[in-house]
């Protein structure tokens, strides 16, 4: 009897030891988007709002902890061996090495990770089940009511934030507002990806491309947007155009949606 204990009792202390080598796993909250209508800021043909599906999403971006999580899993990812194609020079190059965000990155455990491509959120949604959210998914839920900001409006507050300069260091999530979907800085924190991120085209003018016909008209770009009043959207979609999927920028994030199915 007291070998048949002593046996179980080896087997439970090996338990545990194994269950501690395990790594951290991350579940994200998701929160529910309701079904609304997007009106696309800008113009299309029958210029008629877009329908979109409930689902969920992310509560928050994607932190560097749980990004460190999805590259000790998957190595193609890690610094020193992405592919270029996928994901410039400046790739997660605020972490100290490949495996290690760095013991003086302590603050930003908890912050969004950012110099992360377009390639790289994709592929990170995928291993976690999840995808990007669409430009309509994005902008519909980033309209949702803020509670406790001190501007007027939430254009107000966002035209705030892009007067600001890029901080350092970045905070961590949930450290500006939250909306009415439950979701947490929206803006106010980084610019985001989304999948469909360069799926439009800025309209010009009727002007020729010769050099002095350029000069003669200003914001020709804004001809065939929606709405010429809502200048922080209009930034959000021009940043957008100028965006590549491999490059990687300091202050661009993202977090993941998904199908209610």
């Amino acid at each position: 009897m007291r070998y048949f204990i002593s046996f179980f009792l080896i087997i439970a202390v090996f338990g545990t030891v194994n269950a501690q080598k395990k790594p951290v796993v991350f579940e994200k909250k998701m929160v529910l988007v309701t079904a609304g209508k997007y009106k696309p800021f800008f113009s299309t043909k029958s210029n008629k709002p877009v329908a979109v599906a409930a689902f969920k999403m992310d509560e928050t971006a994607v932190t560097n902890q749980e990004f460190l999580e999805f590259v000790k899993a998957n190595p193609q990812w890690r610094r020193s061996k992405v592919n270029r194609l996928f994901a410039d020079t400046n790739y997660l190059r605020h972490w100290k090495s490949d495996l290690s965000i760095g013991e003086s990155n302590k603050k930003i455990y908890n912050s969004p990770v950012v110099n992360v491509s377009w390639f790289a959120a994709e592929a990170y949604c995928k291993w976690k089940n999840k995808r990007l959210a669409t430009v309509a998914e994005w902008e519909l839920a980033a309209r949702g009511v803020p509670k406790n900001i001190k501007q007027k409006s939430l254009t107000d507050y966002i035209l705030n934030w892009y007067t600001q300069p890029n901080l350092p260091v970045l905070p961590n999530v949930k450290s500006t507002y939250q909306n009415e979907f439950g979701l947490y800085d929206m803006n106010g924190l980084i610019w985001e990806w989304t999948f469909n991120f360069n799926s439009f085209i800025a309209s010009t003018d009727s002007r020729g491309n010769d050099e002095d016909e350029l000069k003669n008209f200003c914001a020709a770009g804004a001809l065939n947007v929606s709405d010429k009043s809502d200048y922080a959207t209009y930034l959000r979609f021009s940043y957008r155009a100028s965006l590549k999927g491999n490059y990687c920028i300091p202050n661009l994030g993202f977090r993941c949606a998904k199908d209610l199915k």
